[in-house]
């Protein structure tokens, strides 16, 4: 696995078997001051229009700025007595709206850093009580380890696309109260709720990566979709970044090719059982599929 970034043994083993794990970060005082904080912010950030709004879907560099100021006197401390040899990277409020159409499918988030050496992160903070009825978290754990996959901005064919549905029969729901937080490897596979509360359900998350690890950006262009852009990055270049387009403040470094893949039932199955014990029901299993798969 990567560098260290939990004091907790107990807490990085949990991390590098199942690439998240949930700490009781803040008191219920220290979250409720977040959400008081953030309604100075409420209009800008609603009148963005999206089902699910986080603070950098504005592309204003000031408005990020100033929010993950608002957000790292709160949690930097609180991040501090938890994890060890990191760096933060940027906050940002999460909010999601209570509509229909306001789940996070699953995903992973961008890369960040080399994650052969280095790991990074998002520390998920509830800001009130949350569960799966006004969009809670779900993890598939583990899938950090099933394989090597970049993840560019903006768009490109991810490799989990063609599976979504049985990820999420997969995944696990979590409730967390407030305060409580999930720290999660930016690689696995994650989403969240819809919303069906009628009211607007609040977070924050603060992204963090391993102190040593280069900050890097992998960029898609429209114009060579087989190859990659690799910017080197700062703090001050990932505060200034706008959707939709290459960093401004990054410094080309490199372009690679790009040969994305896209995985079939088959190959998740495979991918979701590589490290178990093959029991009496998989062999079962596999022979039914064999058998429907041959018609």
């Amino acid at each position: 696995m990567s560098a260290r970034l939990f004091i907790s043994e107990e807490l990085q083993e949990r991390f590098d078997r199942d690439g998240f794990v949930s700490v009781p970060l803040l008191s219920a005082a220290e979250a409720a001051s977040l959400a008081a904080a953030y309604e100075p912010y409420r209009a800008v950030h609603e009148q963005i229009g999206l089902p699910y709004i986080t603070t950098s879907h504005s592309s204003d560099a000031a408005l990020i700025t100033e929010v993950d100021g608002v957000l790292q006197q709160v949690l930097a401390p609180a991040i501090a007595r938890v994890m060890t040899d990191y760096k933060l990277l940027f906050g940002n409020y999460l909010v999601k709206m209570p509509v229909e159409n306001s789940e996070s499918d699953p995903h992973q988030d961008i890369t960040f850093v080399d994650e052969h050496q280095y790991a990074s992160v998002n520390i998920w903070v509830a800001l009130q009580d949350t569960t799966a009825s006004n969009g809670g978290m779900y993890f598939l754990p583990g899938s950090h380890r099933y394989m090597e996959v970049i993840r560019p901005t903006h768009h490109y064919p991810w490799a989990y696309e063609l599976v979504k549905g049985e990820i999420r029969e997969a995944s696990i729901s979590f409730d967390a109260r407030a305060g409580e937080a999930f720290i999660f490897h930016h690689s696995v596979i994650h989403g969240s709720h819809p919303n069906r509360s009628g009211h607007v359900r609040l977070a924050a998350v603060m992204a963090a990566y391993s102190a040593a690890a280069p900050l890097i950006h992998y960029y898609r262009p429209e114009e060579a979709p087989d190859t990659l852009h690799v910017y080197a990055m700062d703090k001050p270049a990932y505060l200034s970044f706008e959707k939709q387009k290459p960093p401004r403040q990054g410094v080309l470094i490199d372009t690679i090719p790009y040969h994305p893949i896209q995985l079939d039932k088959a190959a998740l199955y495979t991918l979701m059982h590589k490290d178990k014990p093959r029991t009496c029901t998989d062999r079962i299993a596999d022979f039914v599929r064999g058998v429907f798969s041959h018609g």
